[in-house]
């Protein structure tokens, strides 16, 4: 009897829900389930027939999450956009950049070429330079510091020239330094160093067509030794340039006058005269420009200073010319560490013998 009641049951439900769960809500008296809005529905419909989560008075909400999605879109879109066109007129930018670059850098790779050529050649500084060194250390490719060789029998010339700026400008004007001391020393056979000085300065001037309304006024500091390797006697004049020498044991300096090769100058400028120095068999004397002392470096990040030069030409002045060459490299080096090298160095020692 209970088996038989039991799938009575059953069967009234199933017939019961086949008739609707409408019926069956008003049989328990409660809504046995929830019907789904749709969109539609949702913003335009009557919720009072639906159970929602929302009232209507919410509705705004999802309206604005709604515009704010699509903006959000259409701005991405604008801003994905925008970047890509950017990006790709950046790229085309920098190509045209490049290939500039690389022009410009052949053609100063090229000028270097030219530069070292007018630079004394091997055979002339073994002819010069026996007993000496050339420390040459240009800042860029091309240097504004040039040096200048040449022997005569028993007479050497040595001079060493640091012309305005560096890199192109200054590369360009020792070109002029070039013509204007082979000039005094190779066709007028001018031998004194204050003259050489004189007649680079003409040059130098008509080259350039420089006057009081001119206004390339671009000079060079040059300092001249004419120098008798038989009786050992140095003669030095100097535009803005010094001369240091070391005798017996003793470092000493000769000055430059206060002006420069080239440019229209003050008449009350100290003009360059000549030192006749004796010297003899150990002595040492050095030219050189001022990049190496004005090197920005050390724990502190000062310029090496002139001092800080004579000393160290000093220490070493009795060694090897390779050996001083390789300490004034290494020590110039290891003061500017990671610091860029601010001007064009150039450094010439030569030991009597």
């Amino acid at each position: 009897m209970k088996n038989s009641a039991y799938r009575i049951l059953v069967c009234l439900l199933c017939i019961i829900s086949f008739q609707g769960y409408t019926q069956l809500d008003s049989l328990v008296g409660q809504p046995l389930y929830t019907q789904h809005l749709t969109l539609k529905e949702t913003f335009f419909g009557n919720e009072e027939m639906y159970q929602v989560c929302y009232p209507k008075d919410h509705r705004w909400i999802f309206t604005s999450i709604i515009i704010f999605s699509i903006v959000t879109v259409i701005l991405g879109a604008l801003i994905i956009y925008i970047k890509s066109s950017t990006n790709k007129k950046l790229k085309e930018k920098n190509n045209i950049i490049a290939e500039q670059n690389k022009d410009l850098i052949d053609s100063i790779n090229y000028s270097l070429r030219i530069q070292q050529a007018i630079l004394p050649d091997k055979k002339t500084e073994e002819a010069v330079l026996k007993n000496g060194f050339v420390l040459y250390k240009p800042k860029n490719i091309v240097s504004g510091d040039f040096y200048w060789l040449n022997r005569n029998e028993d007479i050497i010339y040595l001079a060493i020239i640091d012309c305005t700026g560096h890199g192109v400008p200054g590369a360009l004007l020792t070109m002029l330094a070039y013509n204007a001391i082979n000039k005094a020393v190779l066709e007028k056979d001018i031998s004194d160093p204050t003259l050489i000085l004189d007649n680079m300065n003409t040059n130098v001037k008509e080259a350039l067509k420089q006057d009081k309304h001119n206004t390339i006024q671009d000079s060079m500091e040059v300092g001249v030794v004419c120098f008798n390797t038989t009786s050992n006697q140095l003669q030095f004049s100097g535009a803005n340039l010094a001369l240091t020498y070391i005798q017996n044991g003793e470092l000493k300096i000769a000055n430059g006058g206060k002006c420069s090769v080239g440019s229209v100058q003050d008449s009350s400028i100290e003009l360059p005269k000549t030192h006749t120095i004796q010297l003899k068999t150990g002595d040492s004397f050095y030219l050189y420009t001022d990049g190496y002392a004005d090197q920005f470096g050390g724990e502190k990040g000062k310029k090496f200073k002139y001092k800080q030069l004579e000393q160290l030409l000093l220490a070493n002045h009795g060694k090897s010319a390779r050996e001083q060459y390789a300490i004034l490299n290494a020590t110039i080096d290891a003061w500017k560490g990671k610091l860029e090298q601010v001007d064009d160095i150039s450094v010439i020692g030569l030991k009597v013998t």
